[in-house]
């Protein structure tokens, strides 16, 4: 019995890397997140390996998956318009009391 492996190249490369306000920890750029994400929510694609392969902390990977996911489900939602309209119903008011009754 064999098994067969098929290695994929999941590194993505970001050309620019903006330099961080915070030391030693780099700030990616939205584009290279985006992509990052995109690629963890493909079919067979292991996050942890896409994280090590890149650098990355898993969590962080996972953090940038579960943001973009967001963000496709809010885009997905549309608003449908309502017009309001202001009319008085007689089925809402209260019945006229007679003049006998009063």
């Amino acid at each position: 019995m064999s098994i067969i492996f098929e290695v994929v190249d999941t590194i993505l490369s970001e050309p620019t890397q903006r330099p961080g306000s915070r030391k030693g920890r780099p700030n990616h750029s939205p584009e290279f997140r985006r992509r990052l994400a995109m690629t963890a929510c493909e079919s067979g694609v292991s996050v942890a390996r896409l994280a090590r392969e890149n650098g990355l902390n898993a969590n962080l990977v996972y953090t940038w998956r579960r943001r973009y996911l967001a963000e496709q489900q809010a885009e997905a939602v549309q608003l449908v318009p309502v017009a309001i309209v202001n009319e008085v119903s007689s089925v809402n008011e209260p019945p006229a009391l007679a003049e006998s009754e009063v």
